[in-house]
């Protein structure tokens, strides 16, 4: 059985109201002030939108809110110059972080920004993942990296990731077209 499409109606509909919100909110300011390449495979309608979906499936399979995990899927390359191996991006992304959460302090309180800063500042290079906004994004950044290069679950936080990350891409590909059958997924970011 594929437990791909485990999620129940409320939960697709959640996940949709959640990356919608992306696409609709938050991306158009992302767009201002990232230095990713679009034709990059760290590119915002590529890896990093893959990376937002795999985030709101994970928070919700912890129960928790996926607004903050959506925040830090999309910031957490947005200061990507190159496609190469860069631990410094993530903290290059806050300013520009800071100023597009100033936009939305009506839905954000402090805390949550100050994980959502922690979660992009130490995507690359974190191995203790404080607080489930930092577990959500780097299991979601690091399921391409599991798909690609062999599955490791020392570095994942959730349940949900270590299956999806465990398990063939191909499958969680057909999971997401069916979420969203308009958008690019076509292969694993």
């Amino acid at each position: 059985m594929n437990n791909f499409a485990y999620m129940t109606n409320p939960s697709a509909v959640m996940m949709q109201k959640y990356f919608n919100f992306y696409m609709n909110e938050i991306l158009p300011y992302v767009k201002q002030y990232t230095t990713q390449n679009p034709d990059g495979c760290h590119a915002l309608d590529k890896h990093t939108s893959a990376v937002v979906f795999r985030g709101i499936d994970y928070a919700l399979s912890l129960k928790e809110n996926p607004l903050p995990v959506v925040f830090a899927g999309a910031f957490h390359d947005m200061a990507r110059t190159n496609d190469g191996f860069d631990t410094e991006h993530g903290k290059y992304a806050v300013p520009y972080a800071e100023k597009i959460m100033s936009q939305f302090t009506n839905i954000l309180d402090a805390r949550a920004q100050s994980n959502i800063i922690y979660a992009i500042e130490n995507h690359t290079t974190g191995t203790y993942a404080p607080d489930y906004v930092s577990k959500c994004l780097w299991d979601a950044d690091r399921t391409r990296m599991s798909w690609e290069y062999g599955f490791n679950p020392k570095f994942f936080n959730t349940a949900r990731a270590k299956y999806v990350a465990s398990h063939n891409a191909a499958d969680y590909i057909k999971f997401q077209q069916k979420c969203f059958p308009n958008l690019f997924w076509s292969r694993e970011y």
